[in-house]
């Protein structure tokens, strides 16, 4: 098991990522739900659930700079890849695609 637990992801990907390997989904939703909940909002919105891993590794930042940590990818690159739920917000006028889960969030209090 993998040390991944759960963490924020920037750069060509906005979202929130929960290892699958520590929590159960209803587990991940819930955290997400947290994580993503938007106390002001005008209005309803919805949080899109994929499947995605993250991996330890080195790489290049969008600064072009070299780092390590956990990078986020969308197919499973090596036995190191930690399978994870990645939650993010569905951008405002977008299509929903069967592709991804959805969770509504009532506007804000």
């Amino acid at each position: 098991m993998s040390k991944f637990s759960d963490g924020y992801f920037f750069g060509d990907w906005y979202g929130y990522a929960v290892s699958k390997e520590k929590f159960t989904k209803d587990q991940a939703s819930e955290m997400a739900k947290l994580e993503l909940e938007k106390p002001y909002a005008k209005e309803p919105y919805c949080i899109r659930i994929r499947n995605a891993f993250v991996r330890y590794r080195v790489g290049w930042n969008e600064n072009n700079e070299r780092c390590a940590g956990w990078w986020l990818e969308f197919k499973e690159e090596s036995k190191r890849s930690v399978p994870v739920w990645l939650f993010d917000e569905l951008p405002e006028g977008a299509a929903r695609s069967p592709e991804y889960e959805y969770i509504e969030m009532p506007k804000g209090r």
